[in-house]
């Protein structure tokens, strides 16, 4: 846009894939789920010149849709096609247009774009648990001795399912220093 000051400005818009969905738990475990997708594009068709710049346009395809599904059930949601075809004649000028030898002094540049988007959903229900049942993220974590770290490049141990997973803590050195 140019203001009365004849100054440019430009106003930014959001392109590329989004999702949003509403879920909404209703009786005997199962769940309405609204979902919206859309994805937009810079092309260059409507695209508008302003003081020697020029702002591409906004292709968009958006699709909207409600349904009920059981926990743990999936939606699978496909559309939003986009599909490009482009051809290009290029060529020594002159010598391109001859009827028969033509052929030899052209090119022919076919570009063909096709995507489509497709969104799989799929909503459980989930039971709260009590506190002791839960997991830190420091669990599991000990400190590899010095041998494994300097020659293997390890650095926390390794165990398998035989034995017992350490009990993390937070003693020592950890995180980053900044100066």
């Amino acid at each position: 846009m140019v203001d009365s000051t004849g100054q440019l400005s430009v106003t930014y818009k959001e392109f590329g894939v989004g999702v949003a969905f509403t879920p909404i738990v209703m009786s005997e475990g199962r769940i309405s789920l609204k979902i919206e997708t859309e994805v937009s594009e810079l092309t260059n068709n409507g695209a508008v010149t302003l003081s020697a710049i020029s702002i591409p346009a906004l292709k968009k395809r958006a699709a909207k849709s409600t349904i009920e599904l059981p926990s743990g059930g999936s939606l699978a949601m496909a559309g939003l096609l986009s599909n490009d075809v482009r051809q290009n004649i290029d060529g020594f000028p002159g010598l391109k247009d001859l009827p028969v030898l033509g052929t030899l002094f052209r090119s022919r540049d076919f570009i063909k774009q096709e995507t489509e988007l497709v969104v799989i959903v799929t909503p459980y229900l989930v039971q709260p648990t009590a506190r002791k049942n839960l997991a830190k993220p420091i669990d599991g974590l000990a400190n590899a001795s010095d041998r494994k770290a300097n020659l293997l490049g390890h650095l926390n141990a390794i165990y398998g399912r035989s034995s017992e997973a350490p009990v993390g803590d937070l003693k020592g050195d950890y995180g980053f220093i900044v100066e």
